[in-house]
């Protein structure tokens, strides 16, 4: 999920696995292109590594690569969006317990970007799912005031981390701390919560309910992680970012 140079020929990975949750491993001499590792060393590729473990540190000793993914390089809107997801995985695992579902949602994550033609929408639908698996998912189905079923265009709350209804009591005055939910944003979202993995990205949207659900998206990780997230402002000021973090070195 990220790799740094290390010395003088190493790297040190972010690897995200499904037994040990997220760890730090340094895989020697890879920076040498004759390096047997080097490869397993490309940022956003699924292996099978094999470690030894000395003096409380991991260490890549050999492994195999099973996908590369490497239609992620095709275009910048593909890369920044694989490496926007990838900055928030590693925020929320870095402290997290081990889990596999984690480990799975960021496959199939990784696998749909590098597929999708809304690479963008992937990346941040896959980090509401990821917040939802942690505890944070927001309250989609009732008001959470008066927990009423709502239909049609709602109001969500920041502050409640919940829709409203248009009652009196429960709606109260329009803030900053609110933002308008279309009917069709709502069913997206409800979907990306509860779907199985291997439906999770099968739907269908207008560019009304991408442009609302995106606002929205945006807003709540902000939020809920406490932290903005600028890797997706490269899509709109591609001259005003930092690039080397997305550099992906493949063989």
């Amino acid at each position: 999920m990220a790799a740094f140079p290390y010395r003088d020929r190493d790297r040190m990975l972010h690897i995200l696995t499904p037994d040990y949750g997220l760890i730090s491993a340094s895989a020697r001499g890879a920076c040498s292109v004759k390096s047997k590792l080097r490869p397993l060393t490309n940022l956003f590729s699924l292996c099978n590594f094999e470690f030894f473990y000395q003096k409380e540190r991991f260490y890549v000793d050999d492994g195999e690569v099973i996908e590369a993914f490497l239609d992620l390089s095709d275009s910048i809107e593909h890369l920044t969006a694989v490496s926007h997801a990838a900055e928030v995985f590693r925020d929320l695992t870095r402290n997290s317990p081990p889990d596999s579902k984690y480990f799975d949602l960021w496959a199939y994550t990784v696998y749909e970007i590098s597929q999708s033609e809304h690479p963008v929408l992937i990346s941040r639908l896959s980090t509401l799912r990821l917040l939802a698996e942690a505890g944070y998912a927001p309250h989609l189905d009732s008001c959470c005031i008066c927990q009423r079923p709502v239909r049609g265009e709602v109001s969500f709350s920041f502050r409640s981390s919940g829709i409203l209804c248009g009652r009196r009591d429960c709606k109260g005055k329009p803030t900053e701390d609110s933002i308008r939910l279309s009917e069709g944003t709502q069913a997206l979202l409800r979907h990306i919560l509860a779907a199985p993995l291997n439906r999770l990205y099968r739907f269908t949207v207008s560019d009304d309910v991408v442009e609302n659900a995106s606002q929205f998206l945006d807003l709540y990780l902000c939020e809920k992680m406490e932290k903005d997230y600028k890797k997706l402002d490269l899509l709109e000021f591609p001259f005003e970012m930092d690039l080397s973090g997305l550099k992906r070195n493949c063989d």
